[in-house]
């Protein structure tokens, strides 16, 4: 009896080992952004994912167990290391990753040569083609939400947006998909998420121990 109760302690004390919330992942990336305005640094941004709801669970590199609190929160910040290497760094409710190196020539130098075009484009919220009397049922929209903060010249925006926005799932065509899939910021979100998935696919996000 008491070695199972000490085994249902011991995954108790695992699972609460790390139940980390947004305020834990906006707190690393804060510091970060602090260092690197300590060091003058005159270009990074950040994306933050998130599904309202969304529970993840992980192993960590030293054995323990860690469950987001709530909602899952994921943080990309992206740093200017030199004219042709960009830094890019993960962040979540359960710690941050290994920094690693990218090229900016091969990622996101086209999109940020029009800054003014990602500081002025706004999403438009989903707007039906028709309006339905009746709609109660006929859609479910999953609560998925990204934000980006940019730095450009010590110059900050932020910018928001709802990934249901973007699609024309309803039942009635948005009216708004086109205009919002033209945005150079949804360029550069396409973008980082197929470098994102391509970086999980390949292994190479690591944690930090």
């Amino acid at each position: 009896m008491k070695k199972i109760l000490l085994f249902f302690t011991l995954i108790i004390a695992a699972i609460g080992f790390a139940q980390n919330d947004e305020a834990f992942v906006d707190n690393q990336v804060s510091q970060k952004m602090a260092e690197l305005e300590l060091q003058q640094n005159p270009e990074y941004f950040f994306r933050k994912d998130y599904c309202e709801g969304n529970i993840q669970m992980f192993n960590l590199p030293d054995g323990k167990l860690c469950t987001s609190k709530s909602t899952y929160y994921s943080v990309y910040l992206f740093w200017k290391e030199d004219e042709n290497i960009m830094k890019l760094q993960k962040f979540d409710n359960c710690g941050s990753f290994i920094p690693i190196s990218i090229s900016r020539k091969k990622t996101i130098e086209k999109i940020f040569k029009n800054k003014q075009a990602l500081k002025q484009g706004e999403v438009k919220p989903y707007e039906g083609e028709k309006i339905d009397e009746n709609a109660f049922g006929n859609m479910s929209v999953k609560s998925c939400h990204k934000e980006y903060k940019f730095v450009f010249d010590g110059k900050p925006f932020e910018k928001s947006f709802r990934e249901f926005d973007l699609t024309s799932d309803s039942k009635y065509k948005n009216v708004n998909a086109e205009h919002n899939n033209s945005l150079e910021l949804i360029k550069l979100d396409i973008l980082i998420s197929e470098m994102f998935k391509d970086m999980e696919d390949s292994g190479n996000l690591l944690r930090e121990k």
